[in-house]
């Protein structure tokens, strides 16, 4: 109410309070468990249930009285030590010492992962998506999931194809800039003057909020229950939309604090993303930053010194909206203490689109023993001639720039003969890409509670 008690909200101007989307059964490949399904599957608590045998009633009396004995005799412990002298004794510098050496095996485990992971990223940058055939499980059931394609650029893939059952709570929105400058543009439209506060004048606002929310700010003005002073409160409007569960994408880049560390910074690795006055934990994947292509590589590391696409769950937001990434309390905060409070990546809103395709490759890789002309013999990337003729359609590439097909098999141990578009070297390489879509990991539910 603004001066005078005057009413400022008009019931037209509020949006619903629907955050995520309701899955639709009738889709096939979104499916979410009813409230009656997670009733009926979350376990009863003990005790709970009817159909206790008296077996079952004799061992839960049994187990209260001796929790009840342990407690008399923790509060007798308790007195004697009360009535003790005080100091450390032989038992306490004991613990000291064991806790010390715990805390020093977890700094020695967070570092020996961290040194893995660089050398990881190392591998990653000089033999990119490069994987190894396993010798054990025939290649045609590890890599089932994974398809290839002709070219990347060009060859169709749709996007709600085979589509994972978060993508059932979110909004797809056709054109978010397009929705975005008919928003800003309707909200521009002057309103009556009784719909709005004059410059100057005090507001005051009446929120409904958790109990949670008023332990920690108070029912009145930032003072909490006990009297003492709470944190400053500080409250934003948001847009048409913004309150929408979406896939949001974000241009990301290593700070310099971060390159400094040696930072590495994987995909789907949990963070602490501050976008605006939003500030939410999550775990993004990252994609090569291409603007010319509708669908786009997955990049398993953000190396430094490159600009990469950081894609979440996250709700809606206009552009532009800057981005800070943190680092969570883990193991790469104790790897990297130097970087504790600092930004570790920082970007920028890139789009609001649940159709962007991410397609994680993988590169197989062969060595040609035998060369004629544009013929070669390539071994090792297969190790069964049922691999060979279940890839057989699939296109091969070098590292010289040779395109070519497998013709057929050779032997019993997975060697194949190939034909190319041009006069093969002994000691090039031979490649096939298989590909896959990637998706965000979820890390909801974005309920924003008080911490």
């Amino acid at each position: 109410a603004g001066g005078g008690g005057q009413r400022l909200l008009s019931a037209r101007r509020v949006m619903d309070r629907e955050y995520e989307a309701e899955p639709d059964s009738l889709a096939g490949e979104q499916t979410w468990p009813t409230e009656a399904e997670l009733a009926a599957a979350r376990p009863a608590p003990p005790g709970a249930r009817g159909d206790d045998d008296d077996y079952q009633r004799g061992w839960t009396g049994a187990l209260d009285a001796e929790s009840d004995a342990e407690g008399e005799s923790d509060g007798e412990g308790g007195a004697a030590m009360g009535q003790a002298m005080g100091g450390y004794s032989d038992d306490d510098e004991a613990m000291d010492a064991d806790e010390e050496a715990a805390a020093e095996e977890e700094d020695g485990a967070a570092r020996r992962a961290y040194l893995q992971q660089r050398a990881a990223r190392d591998e990653d940058a000089k033999f990119p998506d490069e994987v190894d055939t396993p010798v054990d499980v025939a290649a045609r059931v590890r890599f089932a999931r994974y398809r290839g394609l002709a070219s990347l650029k060009s060859s169709p893939w749709h996007p709600r194809e085979n589509l994972p059952s978060e993508y059932g709570r979110v909004f797809h929105f056709e054109h978010w800039p397009t929705l975005q400058r008919q928003a800003l543009k309707e909200q521009a439209v002057d309103e009556p003057p009784e719909g709005r506060a004059p410059a100057g004048s005090y507001v005051r606002l009446q929120l409904r909020v958790p109990r949670r929310f008023v332990e920690l700010y108070g029912a009145e003005g930032g003072v909490g229950q006990a009297g003492e002073a709470a944190a400053p409160l500080v409250l934003s409007s948001l847009n048409t939309h913004e309150n929408r569960l979406a896939v949001l994408h974000f241009t990301l880049s290593l700070t310099a604090a971060a390159e400094a560390a040696e930072l590495v910074l994987r995909g789907k690795a949990p963070l602490v993303l501050q976008a605006g006055f939003r500030r939410y934990a999550a775990r993004p994947i990252f994609s090569e930053d291409n603007r010319r292509s509708t669908k786009h590589k997955l990049e398993r590391f953000v190396q430094p010194g490159r600009q990469v696409v950081a894609t979440v769950y996250a709700p809606a937001m206009y552009a532009p909206c800057p981005l800070l990434a943190f680092l969570p309390d883990g193991e790469a905060l104790r790897a990297t203490p130097q970087l504790a409070g600092l930004p570790v990546a920082s970007g920028a809103l890139l789009s609001v689109d649940a159709d962007r395709i991410i397609l994680k490759r993988i590169l197989l890789t062969g060595a040609p023993f035998r060369c004629h002309k544009k013929k070669a013999s390539v071994r090792w990337m297969f190790f069964s001639p049922d691999d060979v003729r279940w890839f057989k359609p699939v296109e091969l590439h070098t590292k010289f720039g040779r395109k070519g097909h497998i013709r057929s098999s050779l032997g019993t141990h997975g060697y194949m003969k190939c034909y190319f578009d041009g006069t093969m070297q002994q000691h090039d390489t031979v490649c096939m890409s298989l590909y896959k879509r990637a998706f965000p990991k979820w890390s909801g539910p974005f309920s924003y509670e008080c911490e």
